[in-house]
């Protein structure tokens, strides 16, 4: 049996949450460890609870989200951030989506999440275990 894959949502919206681990709780390979209505300790409980990704809310997308997304990708495991928004995925294109792993707006389905969720697990996983490439300076 494959290992469950662990997440962690930071929905600041009560409602949204519910719905979201509703949806979360229909697959059998995902594990929801924890949640986190506020930003007050998302670090640590992350920290502690070693997700493999982290559904991370944003209301209204704007620079202010750019450290809290940096802050979370700063944990030694470094799980990967997909980001939710309540609006289309279009229209959080920039540095959010940049320095994410993935983004799903409010039109997408529950087979969508899924996917987004198993997409940014791969696109994490590789990026860390990209081999470091020596540059040579031409000559």
């Amino acid at each position: 049996m494959n290992e469950r894959i662990k997440i962690f949502i930071v929905e600041y919206d009560c409602v949204n949450l519910i719905t979201l681990m509703l949806w979360l709780d229909q697959f059998p390979e995902f594990d929801v460890l924890g949640t986190a209505v506020d930003a007050g300790s998302i670090k640590t409980q992350i920290a502690d609870l070693k997700p493999d990704i982290v559904l991370l809310d944003i209301a209204t997308p704007g620079p202010e989200d750019i450290p809290q997304l940096r802050e979370i990708k700063s944990v030694s495991d470094t799980p990967a951030v997909l980001l939710l928004y309540q609006g289309t995925s279009e229209e959080l294109k920039g540095p959010l989506t940049n320095e994410s792993d993935g983004c799903l707006g409010t039109e997408s389905t529950l087979g969508d999440l899924r996917d987004a969720i198993l997409a940014a697990l791969k696109r994490r996983r590789q990026a860390i275990k990209a081999p470091l490439v020596a540059h040579a300076k031409a000559g």
